[in-house]
């Protein structure tokens, strides 16, 4: 008798504490959720209002709402309400107290069982929550719209109390599953724990929870299935405070009394808030945003959002310049000899550039202009789009030359970033003068000059060869000959001259032959080109140096290389370029650093070299391009693996 009043007393003990269920006390706030940047500079983010019941606070419009973004104020451009369902996940953690029979001989299980699938049943026909069942030693249904999943997984699921064992791994299960990626931005989470009394002091494991669904903001609602004396339990008190400090409720079931309603749980929970307003961040690096509410004379403040936001600007990048630009005249041209050269029949007169504007922040954006400098001017600025095409006008250049090709790209936030700098040359081959031309142009100036040189001739050879003699060279001896005066010194005379005119003939004609008439010089076309990088291939160092000879020698002793590399990392000889019928082939002569061909050492059958490819020779970078490039080499992507 004294044992059946002594249980009475306990029971109805249980009953006073059960009558009032721990719910969490959150008073007036506000949350922030799922912030999204990647529409940038137009940011989305969801905010979900309970007012001290924990109920949502429904109506609200633009407003009612102020968002302050680094302090500063940001109206919203979009503001509505959603009901994007709830994130729930029922675990199920079985113990002996579970096979506890009422007097119609239901087990509290069973019991448990009907209270779920009710509410289940209630939700069928509705897709908006995400469900997930984890039952210890039983089913396990992960994310699925559809509650008869979870109806079925509990009925076909049979309890075998002497194999339970509860303890907290179950719910550290049913946190990781509930971290999982929503289906819908803006859904809230929340764990349903049903348990048996775990054993032992929890106090290690409750605080790692505590802060997992902290930082998850996973609510957690906890049934505790036992007597009701289990109520007064160290370990009860500790899934008490669990369940309050992540804004749930706490129940104990003794299956005396009805379960709370599951639908007043999750039903505050489907609903939240769609703000998008413009950014004002304008550089990266550390955020904060906030949200004030006006609700009922009342402001609620949302705790501060703070965020790293990366912004950099644009990178444009020039897609296969050309490394170098033929200027030749039209085939037509030479047909006619009696035409004259113009540079503007060099042809191709402009030449189409690509451009790929890149975002290295991940946030593109739209473009407020782009621009093309050649040697540091100023040479095309595309204010309109498209923004990722240029026409660089050729026809100023009339001789061979190397210059720089660089891009600017401005978005409309007014930052400003220019790509890497590049080298085109462009070659002009100048065709000779036509004589011909150059004779029918300047005829009337040539037929004068040509007529007095003529008679100059004739002149001349007429004195030489004595069929006209100056009055002045011998008009005393020709008067002395008509007076016959003539005497031995007169014909000394006479002789000495006649000599004298035959020395000055034969000077005149080997000054002549000495001449060194200008000779035509050919052009030496090169098979491809060199261009010295930085050692990390990034910066160019040098103007790129043309490969002309069939077989060239690289390394830092001028008496064994054709090519001298200054740099201590490089063999006297270091490395060796043949010109074969299929390319350009590259070998290493053994040296100590070796010789790298796209960061891969070179075979010892050496390396057929293709357009774009990067050379290393010790700290030395070199590109090698083809003056007519047939292909490039594609590159190959190699998936590493995280060092586990």
């Amino acid at each position: 008798m004294y044992v059946r009043l002594r249980w009475l007393a306990w029971l109805w003990l249980g009953l006073l504490a059960l009558a009032t269920p721990a719910n969490a006390q959150t008073g007036n706030g506000g949350t922030l959720l799922d912030l999204q940047t990647d529409t940038y500079p137009r940011i989305h983010v969801y905010l979900d209002v309970h007012d001290q019941q924990s109920r949502f606070v429904g109506g609200l419009d633009a407003g009612d709402i102020r968002i302050l973004e680094n302090g500063q104020l940001r109206p919203p451009v979009e503001f509505e309400q959603l009901k994007p369902g709830t994130q729930v996940v029922v675990a199920i953690n079985p113990g002996k107290t579970f096979a506890f029979r009422n007097l119609q001989g239901v087990n509290r299980y069973e019991l448990l069982r009907r209270e779920l699938a009710g509410w289940l049943g209630r939700r069928l026909g509705s897709s908006t929550d995400d469900l997930s069942l984890i039952v210890q030693g039983g089913p396990e249904i992960s994310h699925s719209d559809n509650p008869a999943d979870l109806i079925t997984a509990l009925e076909q699921y049979r309890l075998d109390p002497a194999a339970a064992n509860p303890g907290l791994d179950l719910l550290t299960r049913a946190i990781d599953l509930a971290s999982d990626p929503a289906p819908r931005a803006g859904m809230e989470r929340a764990v349903l724990f049903v348990t048996a009394p775990p054993q032992g002091d929890l106090s290690a494991g409750i605080e790692t929870l505590s802060s997992r669904l902290s930082e998850q903001r996973i609510r957690l609602y906890i049934w505790l299935v036992g007597p009701p004396e289990t109520e007064q339990s160290a370990s009860a008190r500790q899934l008490r405070e669990l369940a309050e400090r992540n804004h749930g409720a706490y129940f104990t079931f003794s299956g005396l009394e009805p379960p709370p309603d599951l639908e007043s749980y999750f039903a505050q929970l489907r609903d939240v808030y769609h703000i998008a307003y413009d950014s004002g961040i304008r550089s990266g690096g550390a955020q904060s945003l906030m949200v004030e509410i006006q609700h009922d004379d009342t402001v609620i403040q949302t705790q501060e959002l703070e965020f790293q936001f990366d912004l950099s600007p644009p990178n444009p990048v020039l897609i296969s310049p050309p490394v170098e630009i033929r200027r030749t005249l039209p085939a037509s041209q030479g047909e006619s000899p009696w035409r004259e050269f113009d540079p503007s029949d060099l042809m191709p007169q402009e030449q189409p550039l690509q451009v790929l504007i890149e975002f290295p922040d991940g946030h593109p954006r739209a473009l407020r202009s782009t621009a093309l400098y050649v040697d540091g001017a100023l040479i095309v600025q595309n204010t309109t789009a498209p923004f990722d095409v240029f026409t660089w006008d050729l026809s100023p250049y009339l001789s061979t030359s190397q210059h720089v090709l660089e891009v600017e790209a401005v978005d409309e936030l007014g930052l400003a970033g220019r790509g890497v700098k590049t080298l085109v040359l462009v070659s002009v081959e100048m065709p000779s003068p036509n004589p011909l031309f150059v004779l029918a142009r300047r005829w009337p100036p040539l037929v004068g000059m040509t007529a007095i040189l003529s008679v100059a001739i004739a002149l001349l050879a007429l004195i030489l060869s004595g069929r006209i003699q100056p009055r002045i060279w011998g008009k005393s001896l020709r008067q002395r000959r008509k007076s016959g005066l003539t005497t031995e010194a007169d014909r000394r005379q006479a002789q000495s001259v006649a000599a004298s005119d035959e020395a000055v003939t034969r000077r005149m004609v080997g000054w002549v032959n000495r001449l060194h008439w200008p000779q035509r010089r050919l052009a030496v076309k090169a098979h491809a080109y060199l261009t010295p990088l930085s050692e990390q291939a990034e910066v160019l160092v040098a103007p790129p140096i043309p490969v002309t000879a069939s077989e060239l020698t690289l390394g830092r002793d001028a008496n064994l290389s054709s090519l001298v590399l200054n740099d201590p990392s490089v063999d006297p000889l270091h490395a060796r370029l043949i010109l074969s019928e299929d390319g350009m082939h590259i070998f290493d002569e053994g040296s100590l650093a070796g010789t790298w061909v796209n960061f891969n050492p070179v075979a010892s059958e050496g390396t057929l070299l293709q357009h774009g490819d990067l050379i290393h020779l010790g700290r030395v970078c070199l590109r090698f391009t083809m003056r007519q490039p047939t292909q490039t080499r594609k590159p190959h992507i190699k998936l590493l693996e995280p060092p586990s």
